[in-house]
């Protein structure tokens, strides 16, 4: 018999791979890393787009918390006094909330809250009979207040926050504050406000003057 080949040569020799193992292993995890960053992007898109809506509920419910009532006065007495009826509507909002009943604890009455002080000061200027009752007229408020608001414009050239701080706080002392507090010397930033309250109330105005620019009042004088 033919002598037995050696055993080195019986066993079949393995094929080596055409892929080394290193090869095969940074593939796999390039893999792995690009499913996972497809899943954050996915995830990172749901979550925008949740937010988005999520925004977009809210601004929406802020718009509908703007009351919109006594449109034609507002326009009109706005527009007589050199005023944005945006700007008188959103005083209004922060003022009364739009309840032509509405009495401050100091005295304050209507739509505007106007005060006995600057009622008579209105009431001078326009040279009428009406009494401070009158103020719990809509119609009667609107026009008074409308036209201090005109009285503040020219004041403070058409400068929305300052007019809504001297309408809280009165024109002397936003005229302090100008000088005592604006980096400009001229124009008063809400930021710059010294007063707490009078920067809260003035934030708030401001906020519903621009829902009611953007929404309701699209016109400028």
């Amino acid at each position: 018999a033919a002598p037995a080949a050696p055993l080195q040569q019986q066993v079949m020799s393995v094929p080596r791979s055409r892929f080394p193992v290193k090869t095969v292993v940074t593939l796999l995890l390039f893999l792995i890393a690009a499913v996972l960053v497809l899943a954050s992007v996915r995830t990172s898109l749901h979550r925008l787009r949740a937010q988005r809506e999520k925004d977009e509920a809210d601004y929406q419910q802020l718009v509908q918390r703007h009351t919109v009532a006594y449109r034609d006065w507002i326009e009109k007495y706005s527009l007589e006094n050199g005023i944005e009826p945006a700007f008188a509507a959103a005083v209004i909002l922060r003022e009364s909330s739009y309840d032509p009943r509405a009495t401050s604890s100091v005295g304050a009455r209507g739509l505007m809250q106007l005060m006995p002080d600057t009622f008579e000061q209105v009431r001078s200027q326009l040279r009428e009979n009406a009494t401070f009752d009158d103020m719990y007229d809509p119609e009667q408020n609107i026009r008074y207040g409308c036209w201090y608001l005109g009285y503040l414009c020219r004041i403070f050239d058409g400068d929305p926050v300052e007019m809504a701080c001297a309408y809280h706080a009165g024109p002397n002392n936003v005229k302090l504050w100008i000088m005592n507090y604006a980096a400009d010397g001229e124009n008063l930033q809400l930021s710059e406000i010294p007063m707490e309250d009078t920067r809260y109330y003035a934030g708030k105005v401001y906020e519903a003057y621009a829902i009611y620019f953007q929404h309701y009042y699209p016109d400028p004088v």
